[in-house]
């Protein structure tokens, strides 16, 4: 029987452990925060993750599809009376365990008994040192990855070492995707090893110390040899129709046999060797835009890519290595000249093997625009009218009459639609005013139209690529 709503506060989730699963298995996920009642109703960005109550305040299980995408996914819990923030639920491709405390020492390192597979842990008080062992044979790779800031939103700079059998630090790595780190190693000798995970504030504060908190949550992944890019991979988010072309080990090495394509297309390939590189070309048209998204690291790539685009002549039209605070390029550049133009892909530290895999996408922008929300929780009274600003961002100059509307929500709630018009005080931004005579908990999506027949919608994000919550509750 459903507990009584009345009176009741709106429901806080502040974690989910373990933080993930394999596609194909069901797993027991403990939730944290406060819940008036119990049980809740709960919300995810996919039906291949299937969540249901357990009988206990706090206990859920996830049974996920085998194939489910592999990477990040949300779950949002609810009542009449509010919903909780979203939170990630990170599904993988290989064997997950969890951390077993204690494991603080080198003689208490939880053993790894197959290889390859994920760990769920969290450093859960202020110096908080976990320590794994694993048995690696002569010359066998271990590829050790944790994902917590950026796919976890965890508050945590979390480091990683490989020790031998006596302590001994051998490898370390702190930052490789953003704050999360990456770590190869080799085995000299058959035997014992550990790996030690670790953090420090994700903002820093006064102290010089491990730190730890119930939120610092990581998952551990470890692959070996060529597997390590595999169980590592994650589905690039090109939501493009487009030829894709795959480049093969001995192909498009040199720039006389870079291979040919038109834009657009998605390149995918792998840098197999040390100091390897790769070229294709397609022919450019004077005065037109065109970008190159490369995605490595975002992809769990060991590849720190840097792209390199010039014209036939080798004289350089552009080049980047990292686009702000991501390591992957994302460049732009508008041609000068008709003719072919040479996109070469390399490892800024000239490294390769075979888990430096990428996937670009080149495409020829036209002139278009962004919406942004600046938080994906929308908060409503039943009867009261509450503002929601949106900003527009408008790029290549783009000057259409963009039509902006609120879409998913119920009879009952109306949001008149506006226009933002350029070279007006809406060219940047519109606050769409909603009125609702109906209590409502669920996803909606505001979305930007143009006048054309056929003209593509455009769906508003935040700037933490959150989905987009409304909730509409009685006074």
């Amino acid at each position: 029987m459903t507990p009584s709503l009345r009176g009741a506060e709106r429901p806080e989730l502040t974690r989910l452990f373990p933080a993930g699963g394999q596609a194909g298995t069901s797993v027991s996920v403990e939730a944290s925060g406060k819940f008036p009642v119990w049980p809740l109703q709960a919300w995810s960005d996919t039906e291949a993750i299937h969540w249901t109550f357990e009988e206990t305040s706090g206990k859920l299980k996830a049974t996920i599809a085998a194939d489910a995408k592999p990477g990040l996914h949300w779950l949002r819990l609810y009542h009449p009376n509010g919903a909780t923030a979203v939170r990630p639920f990170l599904v993988g491709n290989i064997p997950e365990q969890i951390e077993s405390e204690p494991n603080d020492r080198v003689t208490e390192a939880n053993a790894i008994a197959s290889l390859p597979c994920s760990i769920h842990g969290v450093f859960a008080k202020r110096g908080d040192v976990d320590h794994y062992m694993l048995t690696l044979e002569q010359g066998q790779k271990i590829v050790a990855v944790i994902d917590s800031e950026h796919m976890l939103r965890s508050p945590v700079d979390a480091s990683i070492q490989l020790l031998d059998a006596k302590g001994f630090v051998l490898a370390e790595n702190l930052d490789h995707f953003g704050l999360d780190p990456r770590l190869e190693f080799t085995a000299p000798s058959a035997g014992k090893y550990l790996i030690r995970a670790f953090g420090f504030p994700s903002a820093p504060d006064s102290t010089i110390s491990y730190g730890g908190g119930a939120d610092w949550l990581y998952r551990l992944t470890l692959s070996t040899g060529d597997d390590a890019f595999q169980t590592r991979l994650r589905v690039a988010n090109w939501d493009l129709e487009c030829k894709s072309l795959l480049i093969e080990s001995n192909q498009a090495v040199t720039r006389e046999d870079a291979l040919s394509f038109e834009v657009p297309a998605v390149i995918k390939g792998t840098l197999a060797i040390p100091g390897q590189k790769r070229f294709v070309r397609f022919p450019a048209v004077a005065g037109q835009n065109y970008r190159v998204q490369l995605q490595a690291r975002q992809l769990g790539s060991a590849l720190d890519a840097s792209v390199v685009v010039s014209n036939m002549q080798s004289k350089q039209l552009s080049q980047q290595d990292d686009a702000g605070n991501n390591r992957d390029p994302d460049l732009k550049w508008k041609a000068t000249a008709d003719g072919d133009v040479l996109i070469e892909v390399k490892d800024f530290h000239l490294a390769g093997g075979p888990d430096f895999g990428y996937s670009m996408l080149v495409t020829a922008p036209m002139p278009d625009y962004k919406l942004e929300l600046s938080t994906d929780s929308l908060q409503a009274v039943v009867g009261k009218e509450t503002e929601i600003q949106v900003k527009i961002a408008r790029e290549l100059d783009f000057a259409g009459e963009i039509t902006i509307s609120l879409e998913g929500a119920p009879e009952g709630v109306e949001c008149p639609t506006l226009k933002s018009i350029h070279g007006s005080d809406t060219a940047k931004s519109v606050t769409l005013k909603l009125k609702s005579t109906v209590a409502y908990q669920g996803p909606i999506r505001v979305v930007g139209k143009l006048p054309a027949e056929g003209a593509q919608t455009t769906l508003a994000e935040t700037t933490d690529e959150k989905p987009i919550w409304l909730s509409i509750t009685a006074e």
